[in-house]
């Protein structure tokens, strides 16, 4: 009966579209073609700030830098943001169950181990102090508001903090002013549906506001490495954007509510909102002051375990030109306050409450050595009220040969800093408190190139090395006896190699394929034990492959095929697998899509996680959409 509810819906939604069709709007239809048609140096060129926090080419970019684009999504089978991510080659991402996602850059996968990622949704910082991950069922945008996600692997402290440790992923809506008229998208299918409405209107001569609503329903998954669980999820996200400002300024607002329900027992679900307002001053064509501040509130209640995390947030960055050197300097001032209520068992955290304040200042510069070579030094001071100073540099090289070539290398220092679970988590006399437990501390070389060997081909190849220090063990006190703790008693080293292609086949039809490798070698300092079986390290495939291809076919079809290739997943039961998605589409009339699209094809079920106590089998998923633009 759902099923048909929502079909009915689907159906019912279609028809209006008909009979909008005719007044779609221009600059939405128009916006979506243009992104589609862009050569393949233009996609060379696009813009992105998450390198160096200034507006630069991709091409310039010295780090390892993949760009997701608005129009990817839209032609994809995701229909959630994480699911979008696995457009990313140099991403790693295992389905839990489901809700719950686990992703990660360069290992370190799982739900209690990726904690080395830095992820931010239009410059708000999503982690949670908890552990120092990131929930992903917290974040429901709507899709058709991305305008691109700049994917970073590789360390970012310099720029962004600790915890950018592996990576940092970087999801940037669009400027209100981008997205007027109305936009209605519905899909169903068995196990999942969705619906989603916004609208944009002008405000004033130079301003625009959007507002939107997104809605979701899915099933749940059958039992994996887990026993079989009521995981069914539910929920609504709902927000609004303004954009006004005309020649030298610019000021953004928006926020977003949402409220899910995760089934289990009454009252149990995720809620919470978040309000972003900046403002960005031009002091000249390669000069700008950008002030930035947010507050962010959540609660997560699930099985007599209650968490909850206010966050504001405060920061000023100035990008300025002197000669040669092109300057990017800031800071911030953060406080959070974290609660922890656990009614399911012993472990808790001493305080169950608790006020953290972090004050960062950082400064990079791009000297131009000579009108092909750029030296990139940078360093972030930062001090935290929980962990102390942490001082984290990078250095880089960045040569350009020609326009269309540029080799990179680098040095940087990234930390993940001590989360309340790694020092105050407590079940006496089984667990103790871990006060002494230090930053986990990561060194990493790297070395790039980016290109377009010819003009019909793009290609990126990034290799690495890490080291790192301190990581997490679970250890007995001292003799070996009762209580245990978390100590930094893991090092070791990894590396591996990143690398895709995009090829422009013929003017109607593009192709991808995108590799990622990972070699780790962890061992533990001289007397230590590691009673958690080095469950910090997480399960990571040695390898990736992903493949895509994009066809605009006649009479306004779009065909768009997708593959992954996974390796099994080390020291666990969990086996490597091969699964494909895809996706037909009908642009019957200017602002009115129907299509049909489907994940994982090739298998009924397969397993992504191996967490025993949550994996489930992710699941075969076919639906129905329509998407208008009126």
């Amino acid at each position: 009966m759902r099923c048909k509810r929502w079909n009915g819906l689907l159906i019912g939604t279609g028809a209006c579209a008909l009979l909008a069709a005719p007044a779609a709007g221009d600059e939405a239809a128009g916006s979506v073609r243009e992104l589609s048609s862009l050569s393949i140096e233009e996609l060379a060129q696009i813009e992105v700030r998450s390198a160096s926090k200034e507006a630069e080419p991709i091409s310039r970019a010295p780090t390892a830098i993949y760009v997701i684009t608005g129009e990817d999504i839209a032609r994809s089978a995701a229909t959630s943001l994480p699911e979008a991510l696995r457009l990313a080659p140099n991403l790693q991402v295992q389905r839990i169950d489901a809700r719950q996602y686990a992703v990660t850059a360069r290992g370190f996968n799982g739900a209690e181990s990726s904690n080395k990622l830095l992820v931010l949704i239009d410059g708000r910082s999503v982690y949670s102090t908890l552990h120092s991950g990131v929930f992903w069922e917290l974040h429901s945008p709507l899709l058709e508001d991305i305008d691109q996600v700049e994917v970073i692997s590789g360390p970012g402290g310099t720029l962004y903090g600790p915890n950018a440790v592996n990576g940092v992923v970087n999801v940037t809506s669009r400027d209100a002013r981008e997205t007027l008229g109305g936009l209605a998208r519905a899909t169903a299918g068995e196990f999942e549906q969705t619906l989603a409405l916004r609208y944009g209107a002008p405000l004033g001569k130079d301003g625009a506001v959007r507002v939107y609503a997104d809605g979701f329903r899915r099933d749940d998954l059958p039992g994996g490495p887990a026993p079989d669980s009521d995981d069914a999820f539910k929920g609504w996200q709902a927000g609004f954007r303004g954009d006004w400002g005309a020649g030298k300024d610019h000021v953004t607002l928006q926020g977003d509510l949402f409220d899910t329900d995760t089934g289990g027992l009454s009252g149990d679900g995720d809620r919470g909102g978040n309000l972003l307002a900046r403002w960005t001053h031009r002091t000249g064509a390669d000069g700008a002051l950008q002030v930035q501040a947010y507050y962010d509130d959540y609660r997560r209640r699930f099985i007599l375990v209650d968490d909850s995390l206010q966050t504001f947030d405060a920061e000023a960055q100035i990008n300025a030109r002197a000669g040669d050197h092109h300057l990017v300097v800031g800071g911030g001032l953060r406080t959070t306050r974290d609660r922890f209520i656990n009614n399911l068992n012993g472990f808790h955290l001493d305080p169950e409450s608790r006020r953290l304040w972090v004050a960062t200042a950082f400064a990079q510069d791009r000297f131009a050595v000579s009108p092909r070579l750029d030296l990139v030094a940078g360093v972030k001071l930062e001090r935290s009220s929980f962990s102390g100073v942490e001082l984290l540099p990078n250095l880089r090289l960045a040569w350009h040969p020609s326009e269309r070539t540029l080799f990179w290398s680098a040095v940087s220092r990234a930390v993940r800093t001590p989360s309340r679970i790694d020092r105050q988590l407590v079940f006496l006399p089984l667990l103790a408190q871990a006060t002494g437990f230090r930053s986990e501390k990561l060194v990493a070389f790297e070395a790039g190139y980016r290109g377009q060997p010819g003009p019909r081909t793009a290609v990126s190849v990034n290799l690495f090395y890490n080291r790192y220090d301190d990581i997490r063990t679970t250890e007995f006190a001292p003799g070996g006896v009762l209580p245990i703790r978390l100590m930094n008693d893991l090092k070791g080293d990894s590396y591996g190699i990143e690398a895709w292609a995009t090829q422009q086949l013929a003017p109607w039809w593009r192709a991808s394929l995108g590799v990622s490798t990972l070699h780790k070698s962890f061992r533990l300092k001289a007397g230590a034990v590691d009673l958690a079986n080095r469950a910090s390290l997480g399960a990571d495939p040695d390898y990736q492959f992903v493949a895509r291809s994009t066809m605009d076919l006649p009479h306004r079809l779009q065909l768009d095929l997708g593959a992954r290739a996974v390796d099994d997943l080390n020291e666990t039961h969990v086996g490597g697998y091969v699964e494909a998605d895809a996706r037909l589409g009908w642009r019957a009339a200017d602002g009115f899509e129907l299509y049909v699209a489907g994940s994982s094809l090739l298998h009924r079920t397969h397993e992504e996680s191996s967490d025993l106590g949550r994996g489930q089998r992710s699941r075969r998923s076919v639906y129905l959409g329509t998407r208008v633009r009126f």
